[in-house]
């Protein structure tokens, strides 16, 4: 009753679960306060509680205060919302999102099962993703060699990256893990590195390919299937993560896609923002095809012999061919055609 409340004593079943709750360890008043004053405030402001960066690009995309829009507010409560977590739901439970239920009764966890917590969430992508179970999709798809080293989410992201209060989105984070946290001294390990480490984010060699989305109507979902893929274009992010060349991957968004909420203009500022974003995919190997060149070939020939289509290594002019609308703002980040050995700054 300490933490649920209810009525006690009493013997009566309606009359005991008066005035229950059911997820006492929602927001600053939750119970678990009493002991975890610091770490309650803290979560309470992350994204993990608050969808701040869901929230940012709507504001921006949009070009109004959403939330003050019957139709926006009410489709965001109802489709996205849910998605938050408590602290109970990522230490006790199954969160909501994935219908939830007890992982081991009542017990309290320290840390979060990776299954029923942490990919619970974030599986369709991230946990398919490190699990390597695109293997049916790709030959010779892996697994991420952190996973096969029998290392789990909380190796890389720890308590304090997952309890920070929030910036506009996840790589503001500061307690955010990077590669280069355990893997120092490796600049000159190799001729890969001596010429890369620094311009090129760790993924852009270690990523095998990835999931990216075409276009998505809420509260539908996807209208297309994922696709699997991978593009190296310019930094977007040059503040927060300082490569020149980085992972980007384009996500479920088009100037429709909230239709389905009763949203009837498209999103006056839907090209204000890029849809090719910053990405850290979580499928790791040492040898990828960029990492290993064919028979009689040189190091450089996998990434400088790639082609200027839309299924080559670079995020080129042919990607941005195939979302005209959003062209303007992912401009930016493209690679000319060609070989990088024939560009110019």
């Amino acid at each position: 009753m300490h933490c649920h409340g209810g009525v006690e004593p009493a013997e009566d079943k309606l009359v005991a679960h008066e005035g229950i709750v059911l997820d006492p360890s929602v927001g600053t008043d939750a119970v678990c306060a009493e002991c975890h004053l610091e770490t309650v405030t803290s979560f309470a402001t992350s994204m993990h509680a608050t969808l701040q960066g869901e929230r940012t690009m709507l504001s921006v995309r949009s070009g109004m205060d959403w939330e003050s829009d019957p139709a926006m507010s009410a489709g965001f409560e109802a489709s996205c919302n849910g998605c938050h977590a408590s602290c109970g739901q990522c230490h006790i439970s199954r969160p909501d999102s994935a219908e939830g239920g007890f992982v081991s009764g009542h017990v309290f966890e320290r840390t979060p099962s990776m299954i029923n917590q942490c990919t619970a969430c974030h599986g369709s992508r991230v946990g398919e993703e490190f699990r390597g179970t695109h293997r049916d999709e790709i030959a010779g798809y892996q697994a991420d060699v952190h996973y096969l080293a029998s290392m789990r989410c909380e190796a890389c992201h720890t308590a304090a990256e997952m309890h920070a209060g929030s910036g506009e989105h996840r790589y503001a984070v500061d307690s955010m893990p990077r590669c280069e946290d355990c893997h120092k001294d490796i600049e000159s390990a190799n001729a890969y590195h001596l010429t890369h480490m620094g311009a090129f984010s760790c993924q852009v060699c270690h990523s095998q390919d990835y999931k990216a989305c075409a276009s998505c109507h809420a509260p539908d979902g996807l209208d297309e299937p994922s696709e699997l893929g991978f593009a190296i274009g310019r930094n977007p992010l040059p503040e927060e993560r300082a490569y020149e060349y980085v992972l980007l991957r384009h996500i479920p968004i088009v100037a429709d896609t909230y239709a389905g909420w009763g949203v009837t203009e498209e999103l006056a500022n839907y090209d204000q923002l890029p849809s090719f974003k910053y990405t850290s995919p979580h499928n790791i190997q040492r040898w990828t095809s960029r990492t290993t060149p064919g028979k009689g070939d040189t190091c450089a020939d996998p990434c400088h012999g790639s082609p200027d289509t839309s299924d080559g290594f670079f995020f080129r002019q042919a990607d941005l061919d195939r979302f005209p609308d959003e062209a303007d703002a992912n401009r930016p980040f493209i690679v000319p055609d060609g070989s990088p050995m024939d560009w110019e700054d």
